[in-house]
């Protein structure tokens, strides 16, 4: 009877012993030095580590986490020892979990998450600053017309001149007739508020320009070549023709309109639009970055290629001026001053010879564009 007791006892003590197993966690000996720790970064106290030979009892830390005791090797030589937090595998955790929850790549296949209100009206996303920010930040809003641009640094009065007698030219061309104003009106109206613009940089410039007295009429008459080009038909042709006729009288040293009264140094934002000029700068960009594809044809005809850049570049800085919407805001002067530099360095790069530099140029642009249209550009911006 005494036998059974001990028996039993000793059975007893061998399946409470077994029970007791898991508590301890996975044996092995006492490794190199290390601590445990917990996703935080929090690492274990040695006094709460078993002393043991790492087969010591646990210890409960925190109310919830169940902290195993010294490092200890492997069962399974070949495999890594499994952490625990509590009971959940410590695998599971990131190392660097924010770097993980802030990567925002798009994987192939799907379709990013809009930040914006989707059922929010049009207007209401414009300027909600959920764009990037442009390159070097958030740049403090400068001038970027009016007397406080140096103009005969951005483009020589002799190449002003020129591109003026080019939008001369073509509109000559277009307004020749009824039918030849039919078939363009749009692009006719966009050459009058690029004219006008042009005209107001005269007024401005410090330049030897014959016409710079009468600017004022020449840009006033070229913004309402603008105007009138408004749909086809006889009566919008004449409107758009007899200013145009009026405009080329003046550039050819006559006088104004006696019944014309302009007003000296109009804000840039009261006689060139900001969509029109957007309308212009896009086939005009495109085309020098469609057909200078090469460095052959980069220093094919340096001067026309130049005249053609710094269009851009006065349209840009023009763009800038305080009369503008929009021009206080930094981000929108970020965009400004990254398309006004990225012409200046491809203008640089043509003059050296670097294609590549050209292109690099060219490219800044174009980013900037992309960037600025969408919280800036107007409704019928046209492109």
């Amino acid at each position: 009877m005494q036998l059974l007791k001990s028996t039993r006892g000793l059975v007893h003590y061998f399946v409470m012993a077994i029970a007791l197993i898991p508590l301890a966690g996975c044996g092995g000996g006492g490794g190199g030095e290390s601590s445990n720790s917990d996703p935080s970064g929090n690492a274990t106290s040695s006094s709460e580590q078993n002393n043991s030979g790492g087969t010591g009892s646990g210890q409960q830390s925190n109310g919830n986490t169940v902290t195993q005791g010294n490092s200890v090797n492997a069962v399974d030589p070949n495999r890594k020892e499994t952490k625990w937090i509590g009971t959940v595998p410590y695998d599971v955790f990131y190392d660097r979990p924010w770097e993980i929850a802030s990567d925002s790549t798009v994987l192939p296949g799907t379709t990013p998450t809009s930040l914006t209100n989707n059922n929010a009206s049009p207007g209401t996303q414009l300027n909600q600053g959920t764009m990037p920010t442009p390159a070097g930040g958030d740049p403090k809003p400068e001038a970027g017309g009016g007397d406080k641009v140096e103009w005969d640094k951005l483009i020589t009065a002799e190449i002003l001149n020129t591109e003026v007698k080019v939008v001369r030219t073509r509109l000559t061309t277009k307004l020749q007739s009824l039918s030849t104003y039919n078939q363009d009106t749009k692009a006719i109206s966009n050459d009058g508020a690029y004219l006008a613009g042009l005209a107001a940089v005269a007024e401005r410039h410090a330049g030897d320009i014959s016409w710079k007295e009468n600017a004022k009429f020449v840009r006033d008459l070229a913004y309402q070549i603008y105007s009138n080009a408004d749909g086809t038909g006889r009566t919008a042709f004449t409107a758009t023709q007899l200013p145009f006729e009026q405009l080329c009288t003046v550039l050819d040293g006559g006088p104004p309109p006696d019944d014309l009264e302009a007003e000296a140094n109009a804000a840039f934002g009261d006689v060139a639009y900001l969509d029109e000029l957007m309308k212009w700068i896009e086939p005009n960009f495109t085309a020098i970055k469609a057909n200078v594809n090469t460095e052959s044809r980069m220093k094919e005809d340096p001067e026309t290629l130049e005249r053609q850049l710094r269009a851009l570049l006065v349209v840009g800085r023009m763009m800038g001026d305080s009369s503008y919407a929009n021009a206080e805001e930094a981000k929108y002067q970020g965009f400004v001053n990254d398309f006004v530099g990225g012409i200046d360095e491809s203008i640089q790069a043509a003059k050296s010879g670097s294609f590549d530099s050209f292109q690099a140029g060219l490219n800044k642009v174009q980013n900037s564009c992309a960037e600025c249209h969408p919280p800036y550009r107007g409704g019928d911006a046209g492109f």
